[in-house]
């Protein structure tokens, strides 16, 4: 039998002192708890008030109070928990070390038992008995602390103490053990509230650096109002600011004031409130800034003033002219804090050797000054490309020298290295175009001496009317020119600068007007409304008028594309082809730039300013670089369809020689018969009797007719070859387009009757009808060219290449590399919000426009949600 009596609280001599001596200390754990939860609590809860700094304001005496009710309170749960305290019994460890485990019949109780008998036997038995036991047992756990608390405390106030205390050790920072050692000793005898030292102290960088705010440490010292002095000063780290920072600083606490000393020297604090001075002063010179109190230093800190470097701008590649012969500025600008303006100045490389003619000329420009397109910050440093359009200038062709010149907020301004090059100019084909680009390139150069002899060209050339197929709006732009030099050349009195800089003007639009029909003038619109719109953007504009500017971009694109396709359905009116497109090069449809246009008014819509200045800018790009043609892999259709009026030009050259082939030959045989005539009848007079010369003669006409009926029969095979070959066409032609127009009828009509009147050797009807199928075939190749250009229509594009680059690389219409697709996608440089993105812009939009016409609303959220709509 097992023994317990003597072994009450005996240590197990069984392996399982382990888990069941960490099951009674946690039990003491639990019994703490359980004491003691409630001084703790207190306690806790006293530390967050004193670490919060409200107990040095209170009187002494409430102070005192605080602290005596603090104590007793702390002191009488103490002793109450003490008593409530007692030490958990061995076999209470135990048995919950059973009852975690879940240990049936007390299995630890029986392995702490010991048999009565040394009997072998029972020894033998009891340590199978035993053995079973430790194998049922297995490893033990002890399980986690469970004073049941919750039961004791059902509304969790215990919770709150820990709680304030989190909060306030973060409200102090680094103050705590001072706030702490304030809170524990109350100032008996003073007669009101101690006064605590508060610094506040930042530096505010100027407003066009960007840069938020620089708050620096601060502090709260004991005041000079008790009888202790300040303690030690507050030292900070070095901080660097911009020149031209404010430094602002408020002091609190300091009766008698606070000075600042600076580099510049000590400036005393105004006084703002009831022991509170402040100061704001201008950071010019880096050194050590301080507060000092009563001879006393509060503060210090060393303050290194950055100065604002001037602007870096470089040209990275030559400048080179676009498709469109605009100018093609490849640059890149940085700056620390911001660049103002951007601006390119262009110079005539001659201008000092020609300095003295220049002066003697009077109103010839020194220079071109052009305003350049700013680059956002954060695209600092990156090639970027401006493009402007000089070919209008009179230095166009002439040899310039280029400088780019950024300008920050201060005035600093930052120029490139100069770079030479030939400013790129029109080339005109049309002979009327040149001359006038001629005239008025020397009115230009010198129009005091030259006005007279140009105003007489102008005039003689205005009734040249067929040179420039009686266009009226030539004639009438020719006309005004005149009438504009006359006045000035009958008084002799020198042009005025502005007739001068309109006759310039309209002579340029003019010659435009001749040589591409309207595409130049288009483009330079486009061009107008493209720079309106960016200068709006980058100026903030309100939203109707970057909508009113978007209307007029889309409109003066529309007008711009319509007429490069007005050019190039003419080009194909007149037999010419249409250009191919080199590989490198993509095409971009209608349809493309009606949905990149959609997606640049919706950034501007949603508030998505700079990815709308991106787009644009690269639409730009484009424009400057694209070229009306047609699509290099045309389809199967269009290419049969070229091939077909090829095929119809061939037959009609063919036509048009076997035509006066065979009127050749019948004036010849009409030429020949009347004199062989005549002289047959001579011959029968003088020589009746030579019977052997009328028979030779005879046989010689034979002979002729034979050779003209072999004639008349080979024109006619070839005659019926050529009809042939038309009649292939008009299949082709009837099975690709459904319907084959009626002149191709009556020319293969024709085509059969002169067939016909050949082979029967009547040459002169055959070329009365080669003639009516030819006028017949060339109505058929107008009415079949008509009807492909309205096809080809669909086939019309334009096409770009970035300058530079060659032509076996594949670039995208924007000048970057392209991706697997580009239709209503702008991938790579320029971020675009899919669908859902701006569905959930536009959908924020209007939720904050209906909070905002609830004026019921807090005044702050209201002018909150009114700065968030100033984004869209």
């Amino acid at each position: 039998m097992t023994d317990h009596s003597a072994r009450g609280g005996q240590k197990d001599a069984t392996g399982m002192e382990m888990p069941i001596g960490l099951s009674r200390a946690v039990l003491i754990w639990e019994a703490l708890e359980v004491a003691f939860w409630k001084p703790v609590s207190v306690l806790i809860l006293f530390l967050a008030i004193a670490i919060t700094g409200l107990l040095p304001d209170l009187a002494p005496w409430l102070h005192a109070t605080v602290l005596a009710v603090s104590a007793i309170l702390f002191a009488g749960l103490m002793v109450q928990g003490y008593r409530r305290f007692h030490l958990p019994r061995y076999e209470a460890a135990r048995r919950r070390v059973e009852r975690v485990n879940k240990l049936d019949h007390r299995p630890l109780e029986s392995l702490a038992d010991r048999p009565s008998s040394d009997n072998p036997i029972q020894l033998a038995l009891w340590q199978a008995h035993q053995a079973r036991l430790r194998q049922r047992i297995g490893s033990l756990s002890v399980g986690a602390p469970d004073p049941q608390l919750a039961r004791r405390d059902p509304r969790a106030l215990r919770l709150i103490a820990p709680f304030f205390l989190i909060i306030a050790l973060i409200a102090a920072g680094g103050e705590s053990i001072q706030r702490l050692r304030t809170a524990l000793v109350p100032n008996i005898g003073t007669s009101g509230p101690t006064l605590t030292v508060g610094i506040d102290a930042w530096l505010t960088p100027p407003d066009y650096t960007g840069l938020p705010p620089l708050f620096m440490s601060s502090s709260k010292k004991q005041s000079p109002d008790t009888t202790d002095t300040i303690p030690t000063a507050m030292q900070g780290d070095e901080h660097s600011t911009p020149v031209g920072s404010r430094l602002v600083v408020q002091v609190s606490g300091v009766p008698d004031g606070a000075t600042l000393i600076t580099p510049q020297g000590p400036k005393p604090m105004a006084q703002f409130a009831q022991n509170a001075v402040a100061l704001e002063h201008e950071i010019l010179k880096s050194g050590t800034f301080s507060i000092q109190s009563e001879g006393e230093t509060v503060a210090s800190w060393e303050i290194r003033a950055v100065p604002d470097a001037p602007p870096v701008v470089t040209l990275p590649e030559p400048p080179i002219a676009s498709v469109q012969r605009a100018l093609t500025i490849t640059h890149t600008v940085s700056d620390d804090f911001g660049v103002l303006s951007l601006r390119a100045e262009i110079e005539r490389a001659d201008r000092l050797a020609g300095s003295a003619q220049s002066s003697a000329q009077g109103n010839e420009e020194m220079k071109i000054i052009t305003q350049l397109p700013v680059p956002d910050p954060s695209k600092y440093g990156t090639k970027r490309r401006a493009y402007r359009d000089y070919t209008a200038h009179p230095w166009a062709g002439g040899e310039v020298r280029l400088t780019l010149v950024a300008t920050d907020a201060l005035g600093q301004e930052g120029r490139s290295e100069p770079v030479t090059l030939i400013l790129p100019a029109r080339e005109f084909n049309h002979p009327v175009a040149k001359i006038i680009i001629d005239l008025r390139r020397e009115l230009a150069w010198n129009p005091i001496q030259n006005y007279r002899a140009v105003s007489d060209a102008l005039d003689a050339l205005s009734w040249e009317h067929n040179t420039f197929d009686d266009k009226v709006t030539v004639f009438m732009a020719l006309r005004q020119a005149v009438r504009a030099l006359t006045p000035h050349r009958r008084t002799g009195a020198a042009p005025e600068p502005q007739a001068i800089a309109s006759v310039i003007e309209l002579l340029w639009k003019t010659a435009l007007y001749l040589e591409d029909g309207g595409v130049s003038l288009a483009l330079q619109r486009l061009r107008e409304a493209q720079q309106a719109l960016m200068d709006a953007l980058q100026n903030g504009a309100d939203a109707a008028e970057l909508d009113q500017l978007m209307d007029e971009l889309q409109q003066a694109m529309q007008d711009y594309m319509q007429a490069m396709a007005d050019q190039m359905r003419q080009n194909l009116a007149e037999g010419e082809q249409p250009p191919e497109m080199a590989p490198g090069e993509n095409v971009i449809s209608q349809r493309d730039l009606e949905d990149m246009m959609q997606q640049l008014r919706d950034m501007m819509q949603n508030g998505m300013t700079e990815s709308a200045q991106q787009m644009l800018e690269q639409l730009r790009n484009m424009m400057e670089n694209m070229q009306a043609g047609m699509q290099q892999q045309m389809s199967p259709q269009n290419q049969q369809a070229m091939e077909m009026l090829n095929s119809m030009k061939d037959i009609m050259e063919s036509q048009r020689e076997l035509m006066d082939r065979t009127h050749r030959r019948d004036l010849e045989r009409r030429g020949e018969s009347n004199p062989e005539q005549g002289q047959a009848g001579q011959q029968n007079q003088a020589q009746r009797n030579q019977q052997s010369q009328g028979q030779a003669e005879q046989g010689q006409r034979g002979e002729s007719g034979d050779q003209q009926r072999a004639q008349d029969s080979a024109d006619a095979v070839l005659q019926d070859a050529l009809r042939r070959q038309l009649g292939e066409v008009m299949r082709k032609f009837g099975e690709m387009m459904g319907q084959i127009p009626e002149p191709f009828g009556r020319a293969d009509e024709g085509m059969g009757e002169a067939t016909e009147q050949l082979g029967d050797g009547r040459p002169g009807e055959a070329v009365e009808s080669q003639g009516k199928a030819l006028d017949a075939m060339q109505e058929a190749a107008d009415a079949a060219r008509n009807a492909f250009i309205e096809r080809f229509e669909q086939q019309m594009g334009m096409g770009q290449q970035v300058p530079g680059q060659s032509g076996e690389q594949t670039m995208d219409p924007f000048g970057r590399e392209a991706s697997d697709t580009f239709r209503g996608s702008m991938q790579g440089q320029v971020k675009v919000p899919d669908k859902g993105g701006l569905e959930k812009a536009r959908e924020i939009r209007d939720e904050l426009r209906r909070r905002a016409g609830e004026r019921a609303r807090p005044p702050e959220e209201l002018d909150y949600i009114d700065r968030l709509l100033d984004q869209f």
